[in-house]
């Protein structure tokens, strides 16, 4: 039973609306804003074939446009034109929480953006603060969403392999990074993790994109 304030005024009068908005505000926005958030990510899942990589950035820290830019620009390097339009075409995303308080609700809508993202696989390339990382990977059956680090690093990362509860490891530190120190990011809270491609919905051309620059990242 909803909870109710004071007199209620007759209903689609000024006083009504007025009461609503004064007590009732966030029972509605909280699903405005899940709904916006639901279209925004479907509008660019069903865009996605434009871009050649997807980067998702999720944590609290906030990158400036300079920087996202050259993040974009590196990761073009590292990537192939897998659909065809004669350009190799990135996607940095961020999701930037708050973690303050009266932020709360906020905070629960964006994460609900970032877990729709796993689930329609609109990126597979994930970079996270330590609190995100530690939140992802305490979840059930991350072994069958992510793939161990060993599996695709390149280099010798063992000194910075990342496991919430000390078994397999799916998230490597590249804080300290050479690489990402070069894209002039500063930061020492840096997690990077890999998604798996286990139902084929990447091209292993495209699949391939993502494994390059997640080696770039880690750095040598």
């Amino acid at each position: 039973m909803a909870e109710k304030y004071g007199t209620i005024p007759k209903r689609f009068t000024k006083e009504w609306f007025d009461y609503v908005w004064t007590y009732y505000k966030w029972h509605i926005m909280g699903p405005i804003f899940v709904i916006i958030f639901v279209i925004v990510t479907a509008y660019q899942c069903t865009h996605k074939a434009q871009y050649d990589i997807n980067i998702t950035y999720a944590g609290g820290k906030i990158f400036s446009d300079a920087q996202v830019e050259m993040i974009e620009s590196e990761a073009a390097n590292y990537a192939d034109d897998v659909n065809g339009d004669g350009k190799v075409l990135v996607n940095f995303q961020q999701i930037n929480f708050s973690n303050t308080a009266g932020s709360e609700e906020t905070d629960y809508n964006l994460q609900m953006k970032l877990d729709l993202q796993l689930q329609t696989k609109s990126s597979y390339l994930y970079i996270w603060d330590k609190d995100e990382t530690d939140l992802m990977l305490a979840r059930d059956a991350i072994d069958r969403v992510y793939v161990p680090v060993e599996d695709w690093a390149q280099s010798d990362v063992s000194d910075r392999l990342y496991s919430v509860d000390g078994g397999t490891a799916y998230a490597v530190y590249i804080g300290e990074s050479e690489s990402v120190k070069a894209l002039g990011i500063n930061t020492d809270d840096l997690y990077l993790v890999l998604m798996q491609n286990n139902t084929g919905e990447a091209s292993d051309e495209e699949y391939a994109n993502y494994i390059k620059f997640a080696n770039y990242l880690i750095g040598e």
